[in-house]
């Protein structure tokens, strides 16, 4: 089994509700400032998202930088959600490798085959382009290609289905088609852009945009929506037929669609009203649930609606996974060859410039110019098998004797800290 120096833990919706989830969500620019200091672990990444709360991080040593992390997450929750930790799933070495390329895949998210993981997955390494290493880059990229491939190669992502466009079919189902109704959007995020989108597919186009942060003219400029302002949010959820509220990662304290709100804006008249909350951070008031008026529908109703995909598909995009987790461990493992071929080559060199020079003194430029090519050129095309044999060599295990025959015939020492610049 390959060993990789990267671990991921966390939790999911299939452990804990999206409250739950929340409040660690509420403490992710907490938990990466600190894991910042913290010396054990040479670099992270943290995927964050309605579905998932996961941390893979790469550090030499397994014990003591696990202990690290959980400890500091711990730490940082409030006491009512510190025992959150405790439910964590621990994946090591090739099982984390693994546990990322299904989540790529869609294969663990509420919503099997799921569109947005995959700009959640790249947006969560566009984050860390800080502080994450070489290593977790490759693993991250080898999950964004092995996902493209099930989205492509599979009915799995053929439907581009979304927690959103699950929650809208419920909507349908219970109360009326969106086409021609009157929306009202809370929240201007990443995710209002997927709303919006399925929104207009299922011929809605009678859409307003209400944020708490002011964002809603800013929104509207690119997107075929109304704004809505503070002064006009009242009236508004009294002319709405559906209100979806997705306003990211606004963690107020305060939700933004109270029952005081509802209750006045809208009558004893006023039709029912459903209300699709796909905030993680819960827009709206959880007693608005007992409201006679509203039909409220939030991420965990949305998960136990979830239809089921086709078995056929999983097993294809499963296919799929284990072969991008083979081609990542063949990689990986032939790059532990890199010190001891970039020591052989760098040996080799000196003797190659050193002619070069001599050369150089010895013709004139052109002459100079036609041995140095020649010297280059032999001196790859020698190199080229022993530095495969390298790799091949490692992928089996007996890289040892390949370094203990160059120390023995050439007298070179492999430096084990060029293992770290080989990641990049």
């Amino acid at each position: 089994m390959l060993t990789v120096p990267i671990t991921a833990l966390g939790i999911s919706h299939h452990l804990v509700s999206s409250e739950e989830l929340a409040a660690l969500s509420a403490a992710e620019q907490q938990i990466t400032t600190e894991l910042l200091n913290r010396e054990e672990i040479a670099g992270f990444v943290l995927l964050s998202t309605c579905n998932r709360f996961e941390l893979y991080f790469d550090a030499p040593k397994f014990h003591s930088s696990l202990e690290a992390v959980l400890s500091t997450i711990s730490g940082l929750l409030p006491a009512s959600s510190a025992d959150l930790v405790e439910q964590f799933e621990v994946h090591a070495g090739q099982m984390a490798v693994q546990h990322l390329l299904e989540v790529a895949a869609g294969l663990d998210a509420m919503v099997v085959g799921e569109a947005e993981i995959l700009g959640q997955v790249r947006d969560a390494l566009a984050a860390a382009e800080g502080h994450n290493t070489p290593s977790l880059r490759r693993l991250f990229h080898a999950a964004l290609t092995t996902g493209k491939a099930v989205a492509s190669q599979t009915s799995l992502g053929a439907a581009g289905r979304s927690v959103a466009s699950v929650g809208l079919d419920l909507v349908q189902q219970r109360h009326f088609p969106l086409a021609g109704r009157k929306v009202l959007l809370v929240g201007t995020g990443s995710y209002a852009r997927v709303v919006t989108a399925t929104l207009m597919r299922l011929e809605c186009t009678d859409l307003s945009v209400y944020s708490r942060s002011g964002r809603a003219e800013r929104f509207a400029a690119s997107h075929p929506v109304e704004p809505v302002s503070s002064d006009q949010l009242l009236a508004a959820l009294g002319e709405a037929d559906l209100v979806v509220t997705c306003s990211g990662r606004d963690h107020s304290d305060s939700p933004i669609i109270t029952v005081d709100l509802l209750d006045s804006a809208r009558g004893p008249e006023s039709a029912l009203l459903p209300i699709l909350d796909l905030s993680l951070s819960g827009d709206v008031a959880t007693a608005a649930a007992q409201l006679v008026s509203v039909d409220l529908i939030d991420l965990d109703e949305i998960g136990a609606h979830a239809p089921a995909e086709q078995s056929a598909a999983v097993l294809a995009a499963r296919d799929l996974v284990t072969r991008g987790v083979d081609t990542y461990q063949h990689l990986e493992s032939g790059r532990a060859a890199t010190p001891a071929v970039t020591a052989m080559r760098s040996h080799v060199s000196q003797f190659i410039e050193r002619e070069i020079e001599a050369a150089a003194r010895r013709y004139d430029a052109e002459t100079a110019s036609a041995v140095a090519r020649s010297l280059r050129r032999v001196s790859n095309a020698l190199l080229h098998t022993p530095s495969l044999r390298a790799a091949e060599l490692a992928r089996a295990g007996d890289l040892d004797d390949y370094q203990h025959a160059l120390h023995t015939l050439f007298g070179i020492d492999v430096d084990p800290h060029a293992e770290v610049e080989a990641r990049s």
